[in-house]
């Protein structure tokens, strides 16, 4: 996978993943996923914020938007998350503040 989405860009863009890791995900291929996607971001300068909720049957704030500018290393380690399992409870993610 290759992502073009922040060549020529003059302005910040803020990525929310919002990863679903209970059991009836393949997990292996969401986080695959979000390292690829991460990687392929320009997090190296402030052009780019990541922020990351993982949830399953209750949600984490794992990576805050401003956490990590322009350090994309520390993305992709804090991207080794656990597999959870349990159920999936989307309404968690969405009424979090």
């Amino acid at each position: 996978m290759h992502c073009n989405c922040c060549a020529g860009c003059s302005s910040v863009l803020d990525v929310v993943l919002v990863l679903d890791l209970s059991g009836s995900v393949a997990y292996e291929l969401v986080m695959d996923f979000s390292r690829t996607l991460s990687l392929d971001l320009n997090i190296n300068t402030d052009a780019v914020r990541v922020g990351v909720v993982a949830f399953s049957n209750n949600v984490s704030r794992v990576i805050h938007l401003d956490q990590f500018i322009g350090q994309q290393r520390n993305v992709i380690e804090a991207l080794n998350l656990p597999h959870r399992r349990g159920a999936t409870n989307i309404q968690v993610p969405t009424t979090t503040s």
